[in-house]
């Protein structure tokens, strides 16, 4: 398991150095759209945090214990880190702790909201959408549709599927590279 572990660490740290290099050439290419559609897409996911903050998430996620935080390790997508990477961000990972999320705490996860998987921010476990109203559910998908076209959006200036897993996006791409 160990090696294992070691072995996501690297392609985490490779994957990363990959994702500075698209940064740095789309903020050359694109710049503004791009720094823009980072900032949007961090935005939204700071927006549909907060709305289920508002109905006190932190305590049904601490009774709860994190389920949906199994697995953890692939819903961390290359636009997420491309957000981290945007404002020099390194999330601190801990692949020891499998199958819980690499990036969870005794505390709950260790990202903030623009930082924090899209995956984990559009999940809503029935205990959370119990409380939530009525408007505040419409919200929730009028963000979620907006998240998602950030993603499309995102993926087609920059020609690659920014919605994959970074684990995965970094494994293909690190071999493909190895290969030439």
């Amino acid at each position: 398991m160990v090696a294992v572990d070691k072995e996501d660490l690297l392609l985490w740290q490779g994957s990363r150095e990959l994702l500075v290099s698209l940064h740095d050439r789309m903020a050359g290419d694109h710049g503004r759209q791009w720094s823009e559609l980072l900032e949007r897409y961090s935005s939204l996911k700071v927006r549909m945090a907060t709305l289920i903050a508002d109905v006190e998430a932190a305590g049904i996620c601490g009774a709860c214990g994190g389920l949906c935080c199994m697995n953890g390790k692939y819903r961390f997508n290359a636009l997420d880190a491309l957000c981290g990477v945007a404002v020099n961000v390194s999330p601190t990972v801990d692949f020891c702790q499998s199958p819980l999320c690499p990036y969870g705490t005794d505390a709950g996860c260790s990202l903030s909201a623009p930082l924090r998987p899209a995956d984990c921010i559009l999940f809503i476990c029935d205990a959370i959408d119990q409380k939530l109203s009525i408007p505040s559910r419409s919200e929730l998908v009028r963000l979620e549709q907006q998240v998602r076209e950030c993603l499309r959006e995102a993926s087609s200036v920059a020609g690659e599927l920014l919605g994959t897993p970074l684990l995965l996006w970094g494994e293909k791409k690190l071999v493909s590279k190895s290969s030439e």
